[in-house]
């Protein structure tokens, strides 16, 4: 296997246990702020998103 292409698959499963974290923590503050949402938290869910979808497009084409 090719060094740099470990450590791409490495730098996208970080990305995705970092985007899984960040989906447990929104989980644990809806279920404790009853569906309290601010624009803040939209935000931060979008860049989870994104944080997923670039670590499954690293682990994908390494």
């Amino acid at each position: 296997m090719d060094h740099d292409k470990w450590k791409f698959r490495v730098g996208g499963v970080l990305l995705i246990l970092v985007g899984l974290w960040n989906v447990f923590g929104f989980v644990m503050t809806i279920e404790f702020a009853s569906f309290y949402f601010s624009i803040r938290d939209i935000g931060n869910i979008i860049i989870t998103i994104l944080m997923l979808y670039l670590g499954y497009i690293m682990i994908k084409y390494s």
